[in-house]
């Protein structure tokens, strides 16, 4: 990822961005195994950013 784009966004907003978008076009095209792929990135995306939160958490109890 760019340093650019990682000042904006995280890894887990970008999946979480591009999934909600996946599966915002999927239930309009009514696509159900795009619907249940970008279902599952979107889990993905929510366990990522719990691993970055505790990481952090983790890191501030370091210092």
């Amino acid at each position: 990822m760019s340093r650019k784009l990682g000042r904006i966004m995280s890894s887990s907003r970008l999946v979480l961005f591009v999934a909600f978008l996946a599966a915002t076009l999927a239930w309009i095209l009514n696509m159900p195994a795009l619907f249940t792929v970008s279902v599952l990135a979107l889990v993905a995306s929510a366990a990522l950013y719990l691993s970055d939160k505790y990481k952090q958490s983790k890191k501030k109890r370091a210092s």
